[in-house]
């Protein structure tokens, strides 16, 4: 199960986002995007698919439509594998390893 926080403009994502979690977290994304987002912090994400990729692009775009780019700090290799498969060099080049 995915546990989602904010902290500031900072929102923290732990667990796991596959399509068994995503339907669950996507109605959630507003109150997420209430006030400004500039970080989402993904170290503590253990497994990553598609269907989470495609909430993090889903959050990235509303945050955009905001005035916000956001920075993808500590993302799992899952993640950037899944994102160079896709061709995702727009999001990838905010990535934060460290």
């Amino acid at each position: 199960m995915a546990q989602i926080r904010r902290e500031g403009e900072t929102l923290t994502i732990e667990g796991q986002l596959t399509q068994h979690q995503v339907p669950e977290l996507w109605p959630l994304q507003a109150e997420w995007l209430a006030a400004p987002l500039s970080v989402l912090e993904l170290g503590a994400v253990s497994k990553v698919d598609s269907a989470g990729l495609a909430l993090l692009l889903e959050l990235e775009s509303q945050a955009r439509k905001q005035g916000q780019g956001l920075r993808w700090q500590h993302c799992p290799q899952a993640l950037t594998r899944l994102m160079q498969l896709y061709d995702l060099e727009l999001v990838e080049a905010r990535l934060q390893s460290t």
